[in-house]
């Protein structure tokens, strides 16, 4: 047989020969599009787990820089809004907890196009200082870009299923005001309330 010999042969089958296999360009540029879309699901979702790090290390500019320069946090509480606002804004706020502890769970990830995606995702954090300990449940809605060849937060928001001192979980999550944070009131959580009563949220 010559260059054009048989690949393969069973009893029955037709010969298939080398000459015969034609290489379709769209078969390579589709698996090259899936790797990247692989690549960069792994790429945010290294970006969800160096935010809960660096958050509990309270790395601030480090944690400023998973943002894009207009980047966004908020919650249906407050919105901030730019880079070194955000970065102000998280040292404001764990200022009262002498640890945290972040936990991100599950991970969704939608793209728009190869440089946008949104993902929602759930996750757990505790928050303690010499007085008490705060327990949450949380989820992030997420909007990610890829800013300069690197996945960034173009807006993160997040809102509680709970938020209780520790020894309030067991008698408290049955209550409608589960958001019960040291040095502020009581109140309803945001989660399912809020997005049951702001359909499509946070759009």
């Amino acid at each position: 047989m010559g260059p054009g010999s048989l690949v393969a042969r069973l009893p029955g089958t037709p010969v298939v020969s080398l000459d015969s296999l034609q290489y379709d360009p769209r078969v390579t540029e589709s698996l090259e599009r899936r790797l990247q879309r692989l690549e960069d699901r792994l790429a945010i979702g290294d970006l969800v787990v160096a935010y809960a790090t660096l958050l509990d290390d309270a790395q601030w500019d480090a944690l400023g820089e998973l943002f894009t320069e207009d980047g966004v946090f908020g919650s249906p509480h407050s919105t901030t809004t730019g880079r070194q606002a955000v970065v102000e804004n998280f040292r404001v706020k764990h200022a009262p907890f002498t640890w945290t502890w972040h936990d991100p769970h599950g991970h969704l990830v939608e793209f728009e196009d190869d440089d946008h995606a949104r993902g929602t995702v759930i996750g757990y954090a505790e928050l303690g200082n010499d007085e008490t300990t705060i327990v949450t449940s949380i989820r992030y809605h997420d909007d990610y870009r890829r800013v300069d060849g690197r996945w960034r937060f173009a807006r993160r928001t997040v809102l509680s299923l709970y938020g209780l001192p520790d020894d309030q979980r067991a008698t408290g999550l049955g209550h409608q005001e589960r958001r019960r944070w040291p040095g502020r009131p009581a109140a309803a959580a945001d989660l399912p309330d809020y997005e049951r009563s702001h359909p499509g949220y946070p759009g």
